[in-house]
């Protein structure tokens, strides 16, 4: 925070002031750029409707998400502080992957072409906490390649 103060040109007091503690920052820079990615693999799947769409803006999300260097460099270096901050329900990242991803699902839902066979809020949070599990490896730290396992059981949730 004192470096990036500095690059500012600004007082750690403010930028604190502007963007709350460190984690906050992480959690929202982190989330930034998921929405982000998530947003393209969106727009780049109009062809696809129901569960083929969700499943295909899944695999990109994740896939690109995977393959992000920063994000291994960031689990290797702070594993503690980045598995809490990406998979916590306090961690500023979770939760709004969560409301993101059921906002999905009620939009297929709403043009008639995915029937879910749960409550929405608990089939994406279950979709989440899946992935975190198959892509997440607390035990050494590090990003797994799992997108295909854990794609194959979000499909069935889904399906």
């Amino acid at each position: 925070m004192q470096a990036l103060a500095a690059e500012l040109g600004i007082s750690r007091a403010t930028l604190y002031r502007w963007t709350g503690p460190r984690e906050q920052l992480l959690a929202d820079v982190l989330w930034s750029l998921s929405d982000e990615i998530f947003e393209q693999a969106k727009a780049d799947h109009p062809e696809h409707t129901g569960p083929e769409r969700l499943l295909a803006i899944f695999r990109q999300h994740v896939g690109a998400l995977v393959a992000a260097r920063p994000l291994h460099v960031f689990l290797e270096q702070e594993t503690h502080a980045a598995l809490r901050i990406l998979t916590s329900p306090d961690g500023g990242v979770q939760p709004r992957t969560v409301w993101k991803l059921a906002e999905l699902y009620r939009e297929e839902q709403q043009a008639d072409a995915f029937e879910p066979k749960a409550d929405i809020n608990t089939l994406a949070y279950a979709v989440v906490r899946i992935t975190e599990g198959f892509i997440y490896n607390d035990a050494i730290a590090t990003v797994e390649l799992g997108l295909e396992r854990a794609a194959s059981v979000v499909a069935l949730l889904l399906d």
